[in-house]
């Protein structure tokens, strides 16, 4: 990860080239169009968890004012910038921006300027506070209440909190999206409960609710660098919480273990720079590996891996389902999963024979158009109901998947190839 300390002539420089850009922008559409750009001091204006918190502010202007009709967004050493012209009213576009900037602490890094058609910026009804103290911010720039080094470290503070914050509603929202997957045979869906009578669609949106604020934690671990002993001793913790909230079922703890060595490589990365993957196959070769467990007895007996085996290898099934979500449906991606994954759930409940059925299954699913996948797949359900086979393996790994589409493009292109 390499940091740059930037000059004042770079910065001003970079102010003019992004004005002149803003007059372009509205000769040519003559509309209104919000300046976004994020308001961090001192000489180092980019970095990767400065990138994290712009994306998600520009994901957050497009939920509140969806597409615009025009975008140009950089990423240069001086900061990120996005010029996102729309037809919209001027004042709409500022009260969106002001709802952003107040909305979080995150928001007080965003630094949105909105210009009318003619070019006449906006004001703000009132002035912003200060990031240390909460005075208006005029007065303490003024006499210098702060030193850099103490604003600095609130702004690291804030970004890194956010990100914590962040990585963690996305792994609830991903895990989330593959439990209300309907169809999915011989697991619990939003139409039946699969092959299992100790588990439902509730009882896995409450084990989501209660490991969401340990997703956190274990993202943060990431970030301020903690060792693997911390990150174990925190998973077994969540574990606990698990299946307190559960009544002792097993809902998600592949999905934590997987999750957490994930979401804490996520959080070396932003800091440390580095491959995630690379970092996630060195904090699982730094755990103490699990004894008499399903998935231990199912590597001993039938010589497959589980969610260890995936993660020391720096999560390569997950990626490749993650790239084929691209282009095909979640239900596609699972099937594809179930063909070609040695899936320690479906060893456990079945044998060789029970994962060797998946398998053929599901491939010859894949064979059929996309549109008959539905209905061909609820008919897998029932019998898969009817054998009590489960690929709780493959559920895990599309959570995944899908949680690794859902980064920002930033992210992905900073920590992730």
């Amino acid at each position: 990860m390499s940091i740059v300390n930037v000059t004042l002539e770079e910065i001003l420089c970079a102010r003019d080239a992004r004005a002149a850009a803003q007059r372009r922008l509205l000769r040519t559409y003559r509309l209104p169009l919000v300046s976004f750009t994020m308001n961090i001091a001192g000489p180092v204006k980019f970095s990767p968890l400065i990138e994290l918190a712009f994306d998600a502010g520009l994901e957050a202007l497009r939920t509140a004012l969806g597409q615009p009709v025009a975008a140009e967004i950089i990423r240069p050493a001086t900061g990120c910038e996005a010029l996102l012209v729309y037809d919209r009213p001027a004042a709409e576009l500022k009260a969106a921006c002001l709802k952003l900037e107040t909305a979080a602490p995150v928001g007080r890094l965003y630094d949105f300027d909105v210009l009318d058609a003619e070019g006449k910026k906006l004001s703000r009804p009132c002035q912003r506070t200060c990031l240390i103290c909460g005075a208006p911010v005029t007065a303490c720039s003024r006499s210098r209440a702060h030193g850099l080094e103490a604003v600095t470290a609130r702004t690291d503070e804030i970004l890194t909190d956010f990100a914590a914050g962040f990585l963690a509603s996305l792994a609830a929202e991903a895990l989330e999206q593959e439990v209300r997957l309907t169809p999915k045979p011989g697991l619990v869906d939003q139409r039946n409960t699969g092959a299992h009578s100790d588990m439902d669609l509730p009882l896995f949106l409450r084990s989501i609710d209660v490991l969401t604020p340990y997703f956190r934690q274990m993202t943060m671990l990431g970030l301020t660098g903690a060792d693997a002993a911390q990150l174990q001793a925190l998973g077994v913790e969540a574990e606990t919480a698990m299946f307190r909230a559960t009544g002792g079922v097993n809902t998600h703890k592949g999905a934590l273990f997987s999750f957490s060595v994930l979401l804490s490589a996520l959080g070396r990365s932003l800091t440390m720079g580095g491959n995630v993957f690379s970092h996630a196959a060195a904090i699982t070769a730094q755990l103490t590996p699990p004894k008499h467990t399903n998935g231990t007895a199912v590597a001993e007996r039938y010589q497959v891996g589980g969610a260890r085996a995936e993660a020391m290898a720096g999560f390569p099934t997950v990626r490749q389902a993650a790239a084929l979500l691209e282009h095909h449906d979640p239900l596609t991606v699972l099937l594809w999963l179930m063909a070609h994954t040695e899936d320690s759930n479906l060893y456990h409940r079945g044998g060789a024979e029970g994962a060797a059925f998946v398998k053929q299954q599901a491939a010859a699913i894949l064979q059929a158009p996309p549109e008959n996948r539905p209905v061909q797949a609820e008919a897998l359900d029932q019998a898969l109901i009817a054998r009590e086979l489960s690929p709780g393996g493959c559920a895990d790994l599309l959570a995944l998947a899908l949680f690794l589409q859902m980064l920002p493009a930033g992210l992905t292109s900073q920590c992730l190839l």
